[in-house]
């Protein structure tokens, strides 16, 4: 209970005690005019009775404006709730947007690393079946050359023999 609730208690409770002391001078009747018409009638008791009434008022426009309160902090944890799953939808969207662009950069990149490993596969292929065929020239050039030499050597060695006189 908060301190005006208190407050408004001890206050009725006063009020009653008042109202018991003085039982006697507030059911006194007296003679009470209301303007168009006059009536005898105990004071103490009408104007208590009015002061019920404005209680019994006001409690229900303090009633009413709770209830309305609550009803419009219901209204609101429903449109957070609602506005919170949109911006969950809109951030598991947001999260497989990017996923599926990842997943395409990913796959470009492969097919690019594809495309330069064959690239590269093939130039060094190319560059190897260059080498083989320069060694291969290499080799064909230097046995031609082993080739003259042995012949110059046999006819050489075969020259000084025929020259000789038998």
């Amino acid at each position: 209970m908060n301190i005006l609730g208190l407050l408004i208690f001890v206050g009725m409770i006063v009020l009653g005690v008042f109202t018991l002391a003085n039982w006697g001078a507030l059911s006194a009747p007296t003679a009470l005019s209301f303007v168009a018409f006059s009536l005898e009638a105990p004071l103490g008791l009408v104007l208590l009775a009015v002061i019920l009434m404005f209680v019994a008022l006001f409690t229900a426009y303090v009633l009413i404006l709770r209830t309305a309160m609550l009803m419009d902090a219901h209204r609101y944890a429903k449109e957070l709730q609602a506005q919170q799953q949109l911006a969950e939808k809109a951030e598991a969207s947001r999260l497989n947007d990017l996923r599926s662009q990842l997943d395409h950069e990913f796959a470009q990149l492969k097919e690019t690393s594809e495309k330069s490993r064959t690239d590269l596969s093939t130039r060094i292929d190319g560059m190897e079946q260059g080498m083989l065929n320069a060694i291969e020239e290499s080799n064909r050039i230097l046995s031609a050359y082993v080739g003259e030499v042995e012949d110059k050597l046999d006819r050489s060695l075969a020259s000084p023999v025929s020259d000789k006189p038998a």
